[in-house]
């Protein structure tokens, strides 16, 4: 089923553990593995919560040991295993981001999942420098309007393709 398969009932709030982060939820993503997984084509990790939810945005609400940037009273988004469908969710602190001021936590929620992948492929692996180009097939996805804003951003140039000309826009 779909969304109408869903339930609301009472879960125990995760145990903080070292090097963790508890987030007091006040808005979670949706984004296509979120709807994988729901759809049972996409497993969480072992040893992730059952609860859906891969990016969240809240307060944080405890600090595990080992963490020394977060405090509790921060506002705060996050990629998670699982777990973000629910008012608390338990985040390894690597994961956690600021909510930039400019933006509200429903739009904060919406980040983790296509900023943290554009990220790592493209920044850390792709080692983009200003100055240069990016090539993004599939620009009209999440990950593609994300990939040609951050490549903007960093001084870069970006051209994209698309499929079709119903999905291409001025």
């Amino acid at each position: 089923g779909g969304a109408d398969a869903l339930e609301v009932q009472p879960v125990p709030v995760p145990e903080l553990r070292p090097g963790h982060v508890l987030i007091r939820v006040r808005a979670a993503g949706v984004n296509r593995p979120d709807l994988l997984q729901r759809e049972g084509r996409y497993p969480p990790p072992a040893g992730a919560s059952a609860i859906l939810g891969l990016e969240v945005a809240g307060e944080v609400a405890a600090v595990g040991e080992d963490v020394a940037r977060w405090r509790e009273g921060d506002r705060v988004t996050a990629l998670l295993a699982g777990g973000g469908y629910a008012e608390y969710a338990l985040v390894d602190a690597r994961h956690v981001l600021p909510v930039p001021a400019n933006l509200d936590f429903a739009q904060a929620a919406a980040l983790p999942e296509t900023v943290f992948t554009v990220w790592a492929n493209v920044f850390e692996h792709g080692q983009l420098q200003g100055g240069e180009t990016l090539l993004v097939h599939g620009a009209n996805s999440g990950i593609g309007v994300t990939a040609i804003q951050m490549a903007k951003a960093a001084g870069a140039r970006a051209f994209a393709t698309a499929r079709g000309a119903e999905k291409v826009t001025k």
